[in-house]
């Protein structure tokens, strides 16, 4: 076998390697939990109130698509939103289902077309919302958190700014950084049967 056919093959095997963990967000995602920033934002959603089932058209049973969720509250000392969707009664450990930042610091709501705003990768391998899908017979709790942050959400790629217009991270370089900079939080959650 040639050097390139091997590297092909290291690679592929590389790729459904963690394909089948799941990625590697979700061991990070568990670690927002312990934040300690107060829980002064209110987050709500016209799909759907605190607690209730989510609509079947923003799960894999529908058309997929994401509820739309709206803030308020937003302390004066932040310089930018993020958005945090997860699963913590998945299988396999908390499942990320969706990471926006570079959100505006003030009331807003996603999905957002703010110049700016990033859809991070998600557990599921993919950029932006993966709808809820989980397995059949339990019950699963879908957060959707909102973080008021003290700074910008940036890639650790040696950018000169740490600022609105550096790249935009990995979920799993962007997950620390939303934990150390957080100075309020809210959150709403929705639950979804199959």
């Amino acid at each position: 076998m040639s050097s390139i056919k091997f590297a092909v093959v290291l690679g592929v095997l590389g790729a459904l390697a963690l394909a089948s963990c799941g990625g590697s967000t979700s061991k990070d995602t568990g670690a927002l939990q312990t934040i300690d920033a107060p829980a002064t934002i209110k987050v709500t959603s016209p799909a759907f109130v605190d607690g209730a089932a989510l609509p079947r058209a923003n799960t894999c049973d529908g058309t997929g698509g994401p509820p739309t969720i709206r803030w308020i509250s937003i302390p004066s000392a932040a310089k930018t939103v993020a958005v945090v969707v997860d699963d913590p009664d998945a299988p396999r450990g908390t499942f990320l289902h969706w990471l926006v930042i570079g959100l505006p610091p003030r009331p807003g709501s996603v999905p957002s077309t703010a110049a700016g705003v990033s859809e991070l990768d998600n557990t599921g391998g993919t950029r932006g919302w993966t709808p809820p899908c989980p397995p059949t017979g339990a019950t699963h709790h879908y957060r959707f958190t909102v973080y008021a942050l003290r700074d910008y959400v940036c890639a650790d790629n040696g950018d000169a700014s740490n600022g609105p217009g550096c790249s935009a991270p990995s979920s799993v370089q962007a997950l620390p950084q939303i934990r150390d900079t957080a100075i309020a939080r809210g959150v709403l959650v929705g639950t979804y049967r199959r």
